[in-house]
């Protein structure tokens, strides 16, 4: 039979291993969230400036020119 105190000591030493395991785990967390906001701030830049695009008028395309009809 282990005395008391070895016991303890062993279920601290795990504790602290899996405390250990749970930093890393939120660092790596932590910097995925951090990637993935940038990437999103990039992508929504993105749309912005596709909305905008599609706003204007491409050069050289004449607003009073007629429409053909969708049958022609």
């Amino acid at each position: 039979m282990q005395p008391s105190g070895t016991r303890s000591e062993q279920r601290i030493d795990e504790l602290e291993a899996r405390l250990a395991e749970q930093d890393r785990a939120l660092l790596e967390l932590s910097d995925e969230v951090y990637r993935q906001q940038k990437q999103i701030a990039k992508l929504e830049a993105e749309v912005q400036r596709l909305g905008e695009r599609l706003k204007t008028p491409p050069q050289g395309a004449s607003s009073n020119a007629p429409e053909i009809p969708p049958h022609y």
